[in-house]
């Protein structure tokens, strides 16, 4: 009766039954120990999770010598770099160093920390593959000591209208000139001459642009009033001293036979010296002459014979010197010579202020019932862009 009552308690109560069979697991394994003689923590999990696979016992030291005391966080800062036993021990891992912390507790550790990363590979080590990591071209040209522009903070942008003045202002040397003078008491009189040179010289070509004006009066009559324009090209033969050139010229006198010249010519020309400093070019052509608003306004075929010379005396002084004579093909008798000389001396650098003293004499063996000649002397302010 007392087996058959403990039996119906069993069957009715499965919590009694599982109860039971906790205790009975429990009072086994404090009798019998552990499997195969392994602390439970000994064992590595393996990759379904299911077992433990357990590692050999770590080797006892060979003597009190051997045997390498375990640091302790009061004594000896933890080397992470170094395989710990005790760690490899209680949860096996590898013996790979382990990457440095990114603050060093202090000392040796934190000097290596501070240290500057290297801007480029080492010589003679490649990059790991995979890793991404390749030589810096910053960092070379920076370990060289090159050194780079600052980006503009806005692009460039160049409008249509602007580019006729980028081109004459880049590669030129130009000036705009003025002089005034004047007198008042017995005669009133007032004269003023302006002009604008541009000259744009390259290894290939010589181009050149001068303007001058000039008008004087006395007692409120006009006394002078004439201008000039002088168009002139050379356009070299590769490294020859030979060139070719072209010039136009273009004149107006209100005290003149003529309302206005014109005179187209081209030819050869030869450079004895041309260099950054001095120039001296020899000139032969051919070309034809009108003069507009005289009794004789046909074209007039004529030579041209000329010479122009620039010498740099100093960096702040220069002179020039230009002649050019046209005689006509029918009658050498009947010409025209030109004569310009000029010195220039810097006023002023950070201006670009100069002087310029000049001579210019114009004479014309026809000059229908006027003066053949034209003697022209004048100070004048340069300003150079």
């Amino acid at each position: 009766m007392f087996y058959q009552y403990l039996f119906s308690l069993f069957t009715r109560s499965g919590r009694l039954t599982l109860l039971g069979g906790g205790l009975l697991a429990l009072f086994t394994f404090v009798i019998t120990g552990p499997a195969h003689g392994q602390d439970w923590k000994s064992g590595q999990s393996n990759w379904n999770g299911n077992s433990y696979e357990t590692l050999p016992p770590p080797k006892a030291p060979t003597s009190a010598a051997a045997a390498v005391p375990q640091p302790t966080p009061q004594s000896t800062p933890l080397q992470l770099n170094e395989p710990i036993d005790q760690w490899g021990r209680e949860f096996g891992l590898s013996d790979a160093a382990l990457e440095s912390p990114v603050v060093a507790p202090g000392g040796a550790e934190r000097a290596a920390v501070n240290a500057p990363l290297p801007l480029t590979d080492g010589p003679g080590t490649a990059p790991a593959i995979g890793s991404g990591m390749q030589s810096l071209p910053m960092g070379n040209a920076i370990s060289e000591g090159q050194t780079f522009d600052a980006p503009p903070l806005q692009e460039d942008v160049v409008r249509w209208y602007e580019i006729p003045w980028r081109w004459v202002t880049d590669g030129w040397d130009n000036h705009a000139e003025f002089g005034l003078d004047g007198s008042s008491g017995n005669a009133d009189t007032l004269a003023i001459q302006t002009g604008l040179e541009m000259k744009r010289k390259t290894d290939r070509y010589t181009l050149s642009l001068d303007i001058d004006y000039r008008q004087a009066s006395a007692n409120n009559q006009t006394t002078e009033d004439n201008g000039r324009l002088n168009l002139d090209y050379d356009r070299m033969f590769k490294e020859s001293p030979w060139s070719a050139f072209g010039k136009f010229g273009m004149e107006f006198d209100e005290f003149k036979a003529f309302d206005l010249r014109l005179n187209f010519n081209g030819g050869l020309g030869y450079y004895w010296i041309r260099n950054d400093t001095t120039n001296f070019v020899s000139r032969f052509g051919a070309g034809a002459s009108k003069e507009i608003g005289s009794p004789d306004d046909d074209w007039i075929p004529e030579a041209v014979f000329g010479l122009e010379a620039d010498h740099q005396i100093s960096s702040r002084q220069k002179i020039k010197a230009k002649v050019d004579y046209f005689p006509a093909w029918n009658d050498f008798a009947n010409y025209r010579i030109v004569t310009d000389l000029a010195w220039e001396t810097l006023l002023d650098s950070s201006d670009n202020l100069s002087l310029r003293l000049s001579v210019t004499d114009r004479y014309d063996s026809t000059p229908q019932g006027a003066e053949p000649n034209d003697f022209y002397y004048s100070a004048l302010l340069l300003y150079k862009f």
